[in-house]
């Protein structure tokens, strides 16, 4: 090549100073076909000849020079490094082909292009044949969903532990990454016990098949993510649909049971409290609500007992249901007293035949709690 740039060189620098559109349009013509006629490497100081008139080309960042530029090296992975990054950082429906097939842009190159360009262009990068971890791990980092799913989607692409732990934990909550992170080949066994309540039930077969995680692994894993979950939603504690959205998403992985009626006090989900309880007992929440909040606890302690909740357990969740109590706290000795004789009084299936009538007679939980209100003004 070097004879020929050299007999061209004159007549090249010639149109690259030439502004109009015409010359431009010839120049990148000329510049492709040295690059696609011959085979041998340019020098550096011809490789210093050629950017220069690059430079000169893409001044004025004409559309019709870029496009016949595409045009011409489409089917070709020789472009110049320095025209395939000027192009790669140009509108997208420029730069797309050149993110998406070219083989001059370095890992730094692309770093850097995801760093500074849209999230377009990040996209077209993520959609690359071959992504090596160093631009993964920027394409990750961006903390766009739409490009983490297609990093998560390219098998081509090389994930490090670190990409692998960001878009497990972005997972967790976004519904489109979650298959292609847990089909991918560099999932561990702890991101994937991680994930595992987060996802789906057929992803958690698949997670379970592949990885053979125990029983125990499992629970660990449960008792983790449950505690998140309420910590997400700590603020939204006192929103009913938000707090049935939580129950839903907790019933879905086998969670609402009576264990976990203390966790939900203690961390003062007392809404969420009343409808889990709800389900247990399969109640309408307006009535768990009169039960909850009846004095005495009577009624509250024939509902622990139809779920065969432990004297012990019914203590502490009667103690702690008391700070849903918008006037206090504190609950008085002969208060627990009451809750606790009545508790010892009853058999499980006693309770159970009575909570069975309530769910009958509705009325009836409704005319006690007030009846318990008349009470507590009596006893004040």
């Amino acid at each position: 090549m070097t004879g020929r740039l050299q007999e061209q060189f004159p007549a090249l620098l010639a149109l690259a100073h030439d502004r109009s559109e015409a010359a431009r349009l010839q120049l990148a013509g000329q510049i492709a076909d040295l690059f696609l006629t011959d085979s041998l490497p340019l020098s550096g100081r011809e490789e210093e000849l050629v950017n220069e008139l690059i430079d000169e080309l893409l001044k004025n960042h004409s559309p019709a020079v870029r496009y016949e530029l595409l045009k011409k090296f489409a089917d070709s992975a020789r472009m110049p490094r320095k025209m395939a990054v000027s192009l790669a950082c140009d509108s997208i429906d420029i730069a797309r082909s050149v993110l998406l097939t070219s083989e001059a842009l370095t890992d730094e190159d692309l770093v850097t292009i995801v760093e500074t360009q849209s999230r377009d262009h990040a996209c077209a990068v993520a959609a690359r044949r071959r992504v090596n971890e160093a631009v993964a791990d920027a394409l990750v980092t961006t903390g766009d969903l739409r490009v983490m799913q297609t990093v998560a989607e390219n098998l081509g692409a090389k994930l490090s532990p670190r990409a692998v732990a960001i878009l497990t934990e972005a997972a967790r909550l976004t519904a489109t990454i979650q298959k292609p992170i847990m089909e991918r080949p560099e999932l561990t066994l702890e991101a994937a016990t991680r994930l595992y309540w987060w996802v789906t039930q057929d992803l958690r077969r698949v997670a379970l098949q592949r990885f053979g995680m125990t029983a125990g692994q499992l629970d660990i894993a449960l008792a983790r993510v449950i505690e998140e979950k309420l910590n997400e939603h700590v603020l939204e504690r006192f929103e009913p649909a938000a707090m049935e959205s939580v129950a839903v998403w907790l019933e879905e992985r086998g969670a609402v049971e009576p264990g976990l009626l203390p966790k939900l006090l203690r961390m003062g989900h007392f809404r969420l409290f009343n409808i889990v309880l709800g389900r247990l007992s399969q109640m309408d929440v307006t009535l768990i609500d009169c039960i909850v909040e009846e004095t005495g606890g009577r009624m509250f302690a024939a509902l622990c007992r139809s779920l065969n909740i432990d004297k012990a357990s019914f203590v502490s969740l009667f103690l702690l249901s008391r700070g849903a109590r918008a006037d206090e706290h504190i609950v008085h000795p002969r208060e627990l007293s009451h809750a606790l004789a009545a508790f010892d009084r009853l058999t499980i299936t006693i309770a159970q035949d009575m909570v069975a009538s309530w769910r009958a007679n509705p009325g009836y939980v409704l005319h006690r709690a007030e009846e318990s209100g008349g009470e507590e003004a009596v006893e004040a």
